[in-house]
């Protein structure tokens, strides 16, 4: 391969040369051990998980990731990239501890996942926090969360439920509404992005909305079926796609998820919080849901909360163009640099205290 050859990542080949470029390299300057517990909330979950910590033989501030919806695993890995495994090393090399875990039911976690709500996550992070003040390598006071997507919901739900355990949060791109109006704005703002016509993006919000509402309510695959049959004339070319994805909306989590409002959550935060957003994130929109956490942390008197929109980045934190996801793959960064030091410094100065 010629020199020019070795420098140029074209999209072919990025796969290969480059969505590794951050993920660390030959032997780490900590230590690492793998790890398992059992849930102490859920009968048959055991968790499974990468605890990284300094080379120190004092007690360390800890934090314990928790990645966004999907059946993500320890390194919340997406088109190619290992997020929390770059994280963690990051964190890890300025003194912190980092747990990370598949979630229950995926690869060496036990447990149902199909069946599993975000509330359900939230309780196997409750043990992981748990299971991190149990240590005696870890310092029980200086115990944080750092959630993305829907682990930030998750950790709002933690610090809520049992701030004793919780010091500080860090929540990327989290939500502040219902997960209804969060799914429709995701439709509404990735379709608009793409080009779709202005009909066909009210057609898909005004069936989503229905759609969403009978999930919220139980009805079975058949009565919705049924109700899209009986759509409007000029919706029913848009009606065929929301019939085919019929059986992926019928799941447990799909239903508390649609009706579940973080903001009593968020409301009941007292610890330190650090919220932010992707400027160009196109499955959080990142104006909407900062202004309402901003609102909601101003109404509860948690002056120790701080919102940020980071310019320029997506749902995963990489410089992005367009900030939709099918870009995450062609991207070369597996987190922004500036995001990584916003956290690491944010979390530095909770620790300090």
């Amino acid at each position: 391969m010629s020199t020019m050859g070795r420098r140029v990542c074209t999209i072919a080949a990025i796969a290969v040369f480059c969505l590794a470029a951050q993920e660390p390299k030959g032997p780490a300057p900590y230590m690492e051990e793998e790890v398992r517990y059992s849930s102490t909330h859920t009968p048959g979950v055991e968790l499974s998980g990468t605890f990284t910590k300094p080379r120190t033989d004092a007690p360390v501030p800890a934090v314990l990731l928790l990645s966004g919806a999907g059946p993500q695993d320890r390194d919340e890995t997406t088109a190619g990239h290992k997020p929390f495994l770059v994280l963690a090393d990051y964190l890890t090399r300025r003194n912190v501890a980092v747990l990370r875990t598949d979630k229950r039911g995926v690869n060496q976690s036990t447990g149902d996942y199909k069946t599993a709500t975000t509330a359900d996550f939230a309780s196997d992070a409750q043990t992981g926090l748990e299971y991190l003040a149990s240590r005696k390598d870890v310092d029980h006071k200086r115990i944080g969360l750092i959630g993305h997507g829907e682990g930030a919901i998750e950790a709002a739900m933690v610090a809520a439920t049992a701030p004793q355990l919780v010091r500080f949060a860090v929540l990327l791109n989290g939500t502040a509404y219902t997960g209804e109006k969060v799914l429709l704005e995701q439709t509404s703002r990735a379709e608009i992005a793409s080009g779709f016509p202005e009909d066909e993006v009210d057609a898909d919000l005004r069936i989503g909305a229905g759609v969403y509402r009978m999930v919220s309510n139980g009805r079975s695959q058949f009565e919705m079926e049924q109700a899209l049959n009986k759509v409007p004339e000029e919706y029913r070319p848009f009606a065929e796609p929301w019939k085919r994805r019929l059986p992926q909306l019928q799941s447990p989590w799909l239903r508390f998820f649609l009706s579940y409002d973080p903001a009593a959550a968020l409301e009941k935060m007292k610890c330190p919080v650090l919220a932010l957003f992707g400027e160009k994130d196109m499955t959080i929109d990142p104006d909407l849901n900062a202004s309402q956490m901003k609102s909601i942390f101003s109404h509860a008197h948690n002056h120790e909360a701080k919102v940020k929109i980071l310019p320029g980045l997506n749902y995963l934190l990489q410089k992005a163009d367009t900030g939709l996801s099918r870009e995450y793959g062609t991207i070369s960064e597996t987190m922004s640099p500036v995001a990584l030091e916003t956290i690491s410094n944010w979390v530095t100065k909770q620790t300090e205290r």
